[in-house]
């Protein structure tokens, strides 16, 4: 599997913290969304119609976030977003949050996502031609 690391800076917006100015914990789950569609945007790649014009989806089933440091206001992040697993029917994208300035890292997690049939909501094997996309081969 070849291991393509996507990186996607953006400024911590106001609405994004709280009282304090510290950015709010799920806005690093939207960030991971966004560094997720960058990874495959840059890839030459739209996944939401390559999953669903195959009558497929890719739902988060489970994911994780470690904070480690806060994030405030005004700052830059930078989203750093690759493939960790894949098997057969799920595969699992990690995500670094890093401050762009000082590279001091922010935050840590990955999402899971299973291949599942649009229709049954159960989850299938992933096409030979999406698995090898997500491997870096295709």
């Amino acid at each position: 599997m070849k291991q393509i690391i996507i990186e996607t800076t953006v400024r911590v917006r106001y609405a994004e913290t709280d009282a304090s100015g510290v950015v709010y914990h799920a806005n690093y789950l939207i960030w991971f969304e966004l560094g997720r569609g960058e990874w495959f945007w840059q890839q030459q790649r739209d996944y939401h119609r390559d999953v669903e014009m195959r009558g497929l989806g890719w739902p988060v089933t489970e994911l994780s976030a470690r904070y480690i440091a806060p994030s405030r206001y005004g700052e830059r992040v930078t989203i750093r977003t690759w493939l960790a697993e894949i098997q057969s029917r799920a595969f699992k994208i990690a995500y670094e949050v890093v401050n762009a300035e000082s590279r001091q890292l922010l935050c840590t997690g990955w999402t899971k996502h299973y291949n599942v049939d649009s229709q049954t909501n159960r989850a299938v094997p992933m096409p030979a031609e999406l698995r090898k996309f997500l491997e870096g081969e295709g």
